[in-house]
């Protein structure tokens, strides 16, 4: 799915957003899974080791050792991960509305270009603006686009912001009218497991939703195994709005101004079943 441009200007389209958030979300993967494994192999000698390297400190008498270095990276780590996720979430929405409204603005465009691009600009300065929840309402009300992961990208904005303000504390405006702030995850359960005897014969797996419910009074923590796969949720919450705009770009322009195919479908089907 694409708009019609000059050959010299970027084309926007469902196929370049989709790899260029999901490769993204895979750097971010990856560089998460080597910052926890270098974690784990640094020890208290190393640590003192580099920090003496210079033999100069800008505060000595300030220096922390290695348990209060590690329990701050750690924390560092975390809202880090939860910043960047949250980040990539909402720069995706911001493109993909961007796509859904000039396909809706096609039409006018050409008839006056002026007019398409004031209603398109229009749209997204009121876009950008808008608070996270009220971006999905706008998805619905605009577009009939609803995501099914809502809540859990919800989750994770309401999580940063009780890192950041009350370093980890929940109180009751942080959770749902259940009493909870629930975080989702996308997890592999194997189904069944290969014969005994049997070489190179893969076990039958599935992808499964878990989830880790918090209330007011409790201290939020997620674990390594946790972190890794809230970006496995975020990889189905992109293939579900991809998909989204796929079915009202095709509905609105019509099948044969689309793409054969929808670019996520050769990508882990799985995540929009």
């Amino acid at each position: 799915m694409s708009t019609d441009q000059d050959p010299q200007e970027q084309v926007i389209s469902l196929k370049s957003i989709s790899q260029n958030f999901l490769s993204a979300l895979q750097r971010q993967f990856d560089l998460l899974a080597y910052n926890m494994a270098a974690a784990q192999q640094v020890k208290t000698e190393q640590y003192e080791t580099f920090a003496r390297q210079v033999k100069l400190m800008p505060v000595p008498q300030m220096h922390q050792d290695f348990a209060q270095v590690q329990a701050y990276a750690r924390g560092l780590l975390f809202r880090q991960t939860l910043n960047d996720l949250l980040n990539m979430a909402s720069a995706c929405m911001d493109n993909c509305y961007l796509l859904c409204q000039l396909i809706r603005n096609q039409e006018t465009a050409k008839v006056g270009a002026d007019t398409a691009n004031k209603a398109v600009s229009e749209a997204m300065d009121a876009f950008t603006r808008a608070p996270l929840n009220e971006k999905f309402e706008r998805f619905e009300k605009d577009f009939d686009i609803m995501c099914e992961t809502e809540d859990a990208i919800i989750a994770i904005a309401v999580g940063l912001r009780v890192l950041m303000a009350r370093n980890g504390s929940i109180t009751p405006e942080d959770v749902n009218e259940d009493g909870e702030l629930v975080f989702e995850f996308k997890t592999v359960q194997t189904i069944n497991h290969p014969p005994r005897g049997t070489e190179n014969q893969q076990p039958e797996v599935r992808i499964v939703d878990t989830r880790r419910a918090f209330r007011a009074g409790d201290t939020l923590e997620l674990s390594n195994s946790d972190l890794l796969s809230l970006s496995v949720t975020l990889t189905a919450f992109f293939h579900n709005l991809f998909r989204g705009v796929d079915e009202y770009g095709r509905k609105t322009l019509g099948e044969e101004n689309q793409d054969k195919k929808d670019p996520s479908d050769d990508q882990n089907k799985k995540f929009l079943s």
